[in-house]
């Protein structure tokens, strides 16, 4: 009986085992890192201050820093994605108050690839923002013309433009 129960025991134990090694294959397979997550696409970081708004996909604590990550379908890093985890990180920053060294993107073949949260690519993404927020504010603005009266009257947009003649 004691020798049947500590084989039945011995197997659950290698079923465990074995669970354990597949389920961290298939982690590392899909590109997740080690580490506490601490958000997973459930939160939104907003920060007023820098005028910045967005959403990681995880955040992780790894190593003492948290890290922002961002999966993607594609087979290599391209500067856009660059911008988006320098974005995250300056949420997080924000956020949490803590600088993050770097974020990371996950790619579609379960690779994962660092991005530094230097200076310089902290500077690009608020000059970015920036332009983007100005040519925000000139949507608003009219584009002045000067047609003549005949072609205004013509206009399918008369009612909507303040420079209609005749």
């Amino acid at each position: 009986m004691i020798v049947r129960l500590f084989g039945v025991a011995a197997v659950l134990a290698l079923l465990g085992f074995l669970l354990v090694v597949f389920s961290k294959r298939g982690r590392a397979f899909r590109g997740l890192g080690s580490g506490e997550t601490v958000a997973l696409d459930n939160v939104t970081l907003f920060s007023e201050r820098l005028k910045l708004v967005g959403r990681p996909d995880r955040i992780v604590r790894q190593g003492g820093s948290l890290i922002p990550e961002e999966w993607k379908s594609a087979k290599k890093v391209s500067h856009g994605h660059r911008l988006q985890l320098g974005a995250y990180c300056l949420l997080v920053e924000e956020e949490y108050g803590e600088r993050p060294p770097f974020g990371v993107v996950v790619l579609g073949d379960g690779s994962r690839v660092e991005v530094e949260n230097t200076e310089a690519l902290r500077s690009e993404v608020l000059a970015i923002a920036e332009k983007i927020r100005e040519r925000r504010d000139r949507l608003s603005s009219e584009i002045p013309v000067s047609q003549p009266a005949w072609k205004c009257r013509m206009c399918g947009q008369r009612t909507n433009c303040g420079q209609a003649r005749g």
